[in-house]
């Protein structure tokens, strides 16, 4: 007997759900944020009371759809109280949307209701921060200047991206009056599967520097996405001392380079003011998985 009340004890303290701590909130609900959802913590049994600084339309929120889950759901004007009856259902968690007497924005405020194990939410004063049309005509008056603005930014760009070739880099300013020096960079050793057919070209414009090669992918070998390159400055002992660009950006025509094919593969960059005069560098080139990469070693900058 003393063995059978203590197994119905024991759930009593240890097993139920401890207290949940009331909150008090405030919420403030702008035009601009119309289709936010507002989280409402409600809890089988306990009261939530959620008031209103502007009269909402009792008939827009759908009492009879949810009913099954609450004990007590009115809904007033001014005032809206909720005392569920169960735990809300993760799976599909209920919304309430209850809109606005008037035309003003926003026009409606939508919570999404949840249980949480915590707290609960007791009392949410819900303040709507209403726009007349007057005010949303002013704002769209704003937004379309300001459009207008992004619309000849943007022309500026396609007029910049519509010149190619050398009178593009002129008109463009990449090319100025200081000459550009072309030489061929040493050989490069390439992870198994990859080759650098030929030489890179290494092009120096005052700091901007750019090295072209083509590369060509084994036919047994997998395909070949680009990644990434990286700069790193070499000590007096040859040893990799200083990492000058982490993510040189790598461009190419193609999307990627199947097994047994070829494509021309191009890094620009700029070279940074502080740098030791005469100092030599390895540039790697990387796949997009970061496994498989190409190099040079020795590089004069």
């Amino acid at each position: 007997m003393l063995l059978m009340l203590l197994g119905v004890a024991v759930p009593a303290w240890a097993g139920a759900p401890g207290p949940r701590a009331p909150r008090e909130r405030k919420l403030v609900v702008r035009a601009e944020e119309a289709t936010t959802l507002h989280l409402l913590r409600v809890a089988p049994g306990t009261v939530t009371t959620v008031v209103f600084n502007e009269d909402i339309l009792p008939a827009s929120v759908d009492t009879q759809a949810l009913a099954p889950l609450f004990g007590q759901l009115k809904v007033y004007p001014g005032v809206m109280v909720l005392r569920p009856a169960v735990a809300m259902p993760e799976s599909s968690r209920p919304l309430i949307t209850a809109r606005f007497a008037g035309e003003d924005a926003p026009r409606q405020v939508s919570f999404l209701l949840v249980t949480d194990p915590k707290e609960v939410d007791t009392v949410v004063e819900v303040s709507r921060h209403a726009l007349s049309a007057e005010d949303l005509g002013e704002e769209l008056a704003l937004l379309r200047g300001r459009c207008v603005a992004a619309e000849a930014g943007l022309a500026t760009l396609r007029a910049q991206c519509a010149q190619t070739g050398l009178a593009g880099a002129v008109l463009t300013g990449a090319l100025g009056s200081e000459a550009v020096l072309v030489e061929r960079s040493p050989a490069a050793v390439g992870t198994p599967g990859l080759k650098v057919v030929g030489s890179a070209l290494l092009y120096r414009h005052i700091r901007t520097r750019l090295m072209t090669f083509t590369l060509r992918i084994s036919p047994d070998a997998a395909a070949w996405v680009p990644g990434a390159g990286r700069l790193i400055q070499l000590g007096p002992d040859d040893k990799e001392e200083r990492v000058i660009h982490r993510e040189i950006p790598v461009r190419m025509l193609e999307a990627r380079l199947a097994p047994g094919t070829s494509g021309q593969v191009v890094l620009e960059w700029h070279m940074p003011q502080d740098l030791v005069p005469q100092a030599r560098y390895v540039l790697e080139v990387w796949n997009q998985e970061g496994d498989r990469s190409v190099r040079w070693k020795g590089l004069s900058l």
